[in-house]
C-alpha cells in the first residue's frame, strides 16, 4: 500500500467477461485473479446495464461502473468495471463486448479514502494487463483532494448535488438525465461528477454505493447512473437542471436539511467534503441514514451539540466529546456558557461525570460565566435558585476533583453587586446551612455590609432549627478582628445575647438585631430565654416598649424570660415588672419587687424605673397604677417615695390620681392608714380635700390607740363645722367601738373649749340620720348614763347622811348648759 506523496500503491484483483473470438455461445469469465466465481457477480452486475444502442453519442463506449457491496456479495469492496469494444464480432457477426473488472479490497481503499476519480485516473492512465495467471496486479492510485471534489460540487450546484446524494441515502435509484440544450460531459468527467455527488455523503457510504457513467434501458440495481431517461421507480435528476425531488424518508430529509444548513452556515464546501471523506467508518451493505446523520453532525459537532443542549436535548457523552475536541479555553463565551450551564445542571442525571468534566475545564473565565448566568436569571428568586444549584454541584462533585472551586465561585457570587446586596446574605447563610461552608471573606462581608449581615441574620433566626453556632462564630471573629465601634450593632447585641456584658451595647443595637426579621422581637426574647440571658431586656426595652403597642404577645414573652419566681438583678426585675404591667400581662402589680435580694438590688430597681419613666408620661401613669395595684408593701412605698423625690411632679401626679380614686371609692378600696402621711397631704392639697388630712389623722390615732384627749385635740383642730367625711369617720368609729369613747372625747373637747364643742359633736353626728342606729345607740347610752347619775344624786342628797340643803334644780342646770351652747331651750320641772 505504500506509494509516493499523494498516491497509494494498491493490490488489484482482475477479471474479464467476454467471448472468445468467433464463438457464438454466451459471455463468460475468460480470466480472473479472484478465487472461484467471486468475480462473476461483479462482472454480470455491470453487464446488466446493457449495451450501446444506435448512434447516441451520450451512450458511446467506454462505459464505467463502480460497485460496492450487494445482496449477493455483502462484503464491502471497491470495484470498477470497464465496458469496451475492440471491433471484434462473435460467430453471429454481433459485436463482442468486453467487461474488465478491477477490484480493490475495501480496507485498503477506505484507509486512504481513495475516490472513484483517483481509481479511474489510475486505471485509464495505466490499464493493468489482462490476467494470464491467478496473480493480482499492483496499481498506483493518486489521491483526490477535497478541494477538487468541492469545486466539482459547486460547479454542479450544491443544492442539486446534495439533493441527489440525499436520494441515494433514501435508498432510491437516481438517473442523471441530459438537460435540453446541454450535452453530458465525457466519461472521465462523468466519473468525477459521480464522485462529487457521493462526496456529500460520508465516505463509508461508498461501501454500498454503486454508479455508472451510462446505462441502457435494461433492468439493473445500480444506484446512481447517467441514462437517457429514468425508468419506472427511479428518480430523475436533470444534469445542470433544478434540484431533484425531496427524499421520502424523514432520516434522509433530516440529513439533507442538515447538510444544506451547514453549507449555508460555513459557506465552505471544501471543509464539508473534507470532513465527509474522513468518515470512513462504519462500512455497511445498505443505506444507513442514521449513521450518515451522525457522521454529518461531526462536521459541526460543536454547534450541533450546543444547539441540542440549548433546546433541552443535550447528551453528556456528546458534550464530553465536544470539550475534548474544543477545550473551554478555545470556546467563545456564548458557547461555553451553554455547555458549562448544562454540566453544572447535572448533565441529565449524570452529575458525577458532569462534575468531573466541569472540574477539567475549570478556569477563572468559566467561573465568571457561571456568575453571569446566576445574576442574569431574571429576578432575585430565580438567581438564588440557580446559585444554590450551581454551588451544590460544585460542592458535591467538582470540589472532589478540583479543591477550592467552591470557594472561588462562592466568593465571586457574594461579592457581586447584583441583583441586590442583601441577596448575598441569603447565599452566605445557605452555604453554611446546607453544606457547612463558611469562609473568612464571606464573614467579612457580613461585617462590612449592613444589608448583607441583616439578611443573613434573618435567615438564621427564622429557621425552625435556629442553630446559633454560626452566630457564635461571627461573634468570636468580630471580637478578635474588629474594634467595638467597627462592629455592626446587630452583632454587638448578639454578643450580649450569647453571654457578653450588656454594658457595651445600646437600644439601637438591640433594635438592629431584632428588627432584622419578622416577629424578631418575640424571637429575640425566646432566644434570650433559651440562653438564660434576661440581662438583654435592658437594651431591648426602649424599642420593645414602642413595638408592644402594635405587636401582641411581647408581655408574655418577657414574662417567660424573667419569671416572677426566679430571682434576678434589680434592673432586670424593674424592666420586667414595668413591661408586664404596661402590657397588662402576668400577675398584677410589681411582683418581682418583693423578691429582690437586698437594698442594693432595690436601689438598682429604682434607678431602672427612673431611667424608664423619666421621659414617658404614659409609662409613669402605668407604673403608678402597678405600684398601687394592691396594698403596697414596705418596698413598694419606698419605691414610690424615691420616685417621687426624683420626679416630684411628673410621678407624684399619677400616684395621687390613683390614691384619689381609691380613697374616694372609685377604684379598689385602699385603707388610708396604709398610705404615708406625706402622700395623704399631697392628695389633699392637689384635690382641695381639706377633710382628708383630719380624717386620716383621726384614723391613724385610733389605729395607734391614742388617748381620748388626742382624739379630741384632732377634732378640735379640724375646725368647726367638722367636715362631713370626718363626722362619718367618727360615726363609724363609735358604731364599731361603742359610745363610751365618743363620750370621753366629747367631754375632753368641752373641757378645752368654752362653747362646748363636744355636745355639738353629738348633734352633728346624727344630723340627717346618715348612719342608721347611731341616734338610738347614743340615746340609749345617754339614758343609761342619766339613770346612773340620778342614782348617784339620790345617794348624794337623800341618803342617811344627806345634807339638809335643797337638791339643785336639774332643769335649771340644763338650761344653763344649753345657754352656754348658744341656744336656750325651756326646760321642764318635775
Amino acid at each position: 500500500m505504500n506509494g509516493g506523496l499523494g498516491e497509494r500503491r494498491l493490490t488489484a484483483h482482475r477479471a474479464v467477461l467476454g467471448k472468445h473470438p468467433g464463438r457464438t455461445m454466451g459471455y463468460e469469465v475468460l480470466r480472473s485473479s479472484l478465487p472461484g466465481n467471486r468475480a462473476d457477480s461483479y462482472l454480470w452486475r455491470a453487464a446488466a446495464t446493457g449495451a450501446p444502442e444506435g448512434q447516441d453519442p451520450d451512450g458511446a463506449l467506454p462505459w464505467r461502473v463502480f460497485l460496492g457491496a450487494s445482496e449477493t456479495r455483502p462484503a464491502p469492496v471497491c470495484a470498477r468495471v470497464d465496458t469496451s469494444w475492440d471491433g471484434t464480432s462473435d460467430g453471429t457477426g454481433a459485436p463482442s463486448y468486453t467487461w474488465r473488472l478491477t477490484l480493490l479490497d475495501w480496507p485498503d481503499v477506505s484507509r486512504s479514502a481513495l475516490t472513484w476519480s483517483g481509481i479511474d485516473r489510475a486505471l485509464t492512465a495505466e490499464p493493468p494487463a489482462l490476467p494470464d495467471d491467478d496473480a493480482p496486479a499492483e496499481i498506483t492510485v493518486p489521491d483526490t483532494s477535497a478541494a477538487e471534489l468541492a469545486a466539482l460540487v459547486d460547479d454542479l450546484g450544491f443544492a442539486w448535488a446534495s439533493g441527489v446524494a440525499a436520494l441515494l441515502l433514501d435508498d432510491r435509484q437516481v438517473a442523471i438525465t441530459p438537460s435540453p440544450g446541454r450535452p453530458l460531459p465525457d466519461v472521465a468527467d462523468r466519473v468525477r461528477a459521480l464522485d462529487a455527488i457521493c462526496s456529500l455523503l460520508p465516505y463509508a457510504c461508498r461501501s454500498w454505493l454503486s454508479a455508472a457513467t451510462w446505462t441502457g434501458q435494461a433492468q439493473h440495481d445500480l444506484r446512481l447512473f447517467f441514462a437517457p431517461t429514468a425508468r419506472a421507480g427511479q428518480c430523475a435528476a436533470a444534469f445542470g437542471g433544478a434540484p431533484p425531488q425531496e427524499p421520502r424518508g424523514s432520516a434522509a430529509r433530516g440529513y439533507l436539511k442538515g447538510l444544506r444548513a451547514l453549507r449555508t452556515k460555513t459557506d465552505d464546501t471544501r471543509a464539508l467534503v473534507r470532513h465527509l471523506l474522513a468518515a470512513t467508518e462504519p462500512a455497511a451493505s445498505a443505506p444507513d441514514p442514521g449513521g450518515a446523520h451522525k457522521a454529518l453532525r461531526e462536521a459541526d459537532l460543536l454547534d450541533t451539540v450546543v444547539e441540542e443542549v440549548r433546546s433541552g436535548a443535550g447528551d453528556l457523552t456528546e458534550v464530553a466529546r465536544v470539550l475534548d475536541r474544543h477545550p473551554a479555553a478555545t470556546l467563545d463565551d456564548q458557547r461555553l456558557t451553554v455547555l458549562t450551564g448544562y454540566l453544572v445542571r447535572g448533565g441529565h442525571g449524570r452529575a458525577a461525570r458532569a462534575g468531573a468534566l466541569l472540574a477539567e475545564q475549570w478556569s477563572d473565565r468559566l467561573r465568571s460565566l457561571l456568575v453571569a448566568e446566576v445574576l442574569g436569571a431574571g429576578d432575585p428568586a430565580r438567581s438564588f435558585e440557580r446559585a444554590e444549584q450551581y454551588l451544590g454541584v460544585v460542592h458535591n462533585v467538582v470540589e472532589t476533583h478540583r479543591p477550592g472551586t467552591f470557594d472561588e465561585l462562592f466568593h465571586a457570587l457574594v461579592e457581586a453587586q447584583a441583583p441586590t446586596r442583601d441577596w448575598a446574605g441569603s447565599l452566605i447563610y445557605m452555604a453554611e446551612d446546607q453544606w457547612g461552608r463558611s469562609t473568612e471573606p464571606a464573614d467579612r462581608i457580613l461585617f462590612r455590609e449592613p444589608a448583607v449581615g441583616k439578611t443573613w441574620l434573618r435567615y438564621l433566626l427564622k429557621h425552625r432549627r435556629r442553630n446559633l453556632r454560626p452566630l457564635e462564630r461571627l461573634v468570636l471573629r468580630a471580637r478578635t478582628e474588629l474594634a467595638a465601634d467597627a462592629t455592626p450593632g446587630w452583632l454587638r447585641f448578639a454578643a450580649v445575647l450569647l453571654g457578653d456584658s450588656p454594658a457595651g451595647t445600646t437600644a439601637t443595637d438591640a433594635a438592629d438585631f431584632a428588627e432584622a426579621f419578622e416577629e424578631g422581637w418575640r424571637t429575640t426574647l425566646e432566644i434570650a430565654r433559651l440562653q438564660r440571658r434576661p440581662e438583654v431586656l435592658g437594651p431591648m426595652w426602649p424599642r420593645l416598649w414602642r413595638v408592644a403597642r402594635t405587636e401582641r404577645g411581647l408581655g408574655e414573652a418577657v414574662g417567660r424570660l424573667v419569671p416572677v419566681e426566679e430571682r434576678v438583678g434589680g434592673a432586670v426585675a424593674a424592666d420586667a415588672d414595668l413591661f408586664c404591667a404596661a402590657t397588662r400581662t402576668g400577675p398584677p402589680g410589681m411582683p418581682r419587687l418583693e423578691r429582690l435580694a437586698d437594698d442594693a438590688e432595690l436601689r438598682a430597681y429604682v434607678a431602672a424605673l427612673i431611667n424608664r419613666l423619666g421621659p414617658d408620661g404614659e409609662l409613669r401613669r402605668l407604673a403608678a397604677d402597678a405600684l398601687l395595684a394592691g396594698t403596697p408593701g414596705t418596698r413598694g412605698w419606698r419605691v414610690i417615695e424615691q420616685l417621687g423625690v426624683v420626679l416630684p411632679d411628673s410621678f407624684l401626679q399619677p400616684v395621687c390620681e390613683v390614691l384619689h380614686r381609691r380613697l374616694t371609692g372609685r377604684g379598689g378600696p385602699l385603707d388610708d392608714l396604709d398610705v404615708p402621711a406625706y402622700l395623704m397631704e399631697q392628695v389633699a392639697r392637689r384635690y382641695d380635700m381639706a377633710w382628708l388630712r383630719p380624717v386620716h389623722e383621726f384614723r391613724r390615732a385610733v389605729s395607734d390607740q391614742a388617748p381620748y384627749e388626742q382624739l379630741a385635740r384632732l377634732l378640735l383642730a379640724a375646725g368647726a363645722p367638722l367636715p362631713v367625711q370626718l363626722l362619718d369617720t367618727v360615726a363609724r368609729w363609735t358604731m364599731a367601738h361603742g359610745p363610751h369613747g365618743l363620750e370621753q372625747v366629747a367631754r375632753s373637747m368641752d373641757e378645752r373649749a368654752a362653747d362646748l364643742p363636744g355636745l355639738r359633736l353629738y348633734r352633728d353626728l346624727v344630723r340627717g340620720d346618715r348612719h342608721p342606729g347611731l341616734r338610738e345607740l347614743l340615746t340609749e347610752h345617754s339614758r343609761r348614763q342619766r339613770a346612773r347619775h340620778e342614782r348617784i344624786m339620790a345617794e348624794l342628797w337623800h341618803g342617811p347622811d344627806a345634807p339638809t340643803a335643797t337638791e339643785p334644780d336639774a332643769d335649771g342646770e340644763r338650761r344653763g348648759v344649753l345657754g352656754r351652747m348658744g341656744r336656750i331651750v325651756p326646760g321642764k320641772r318635775r
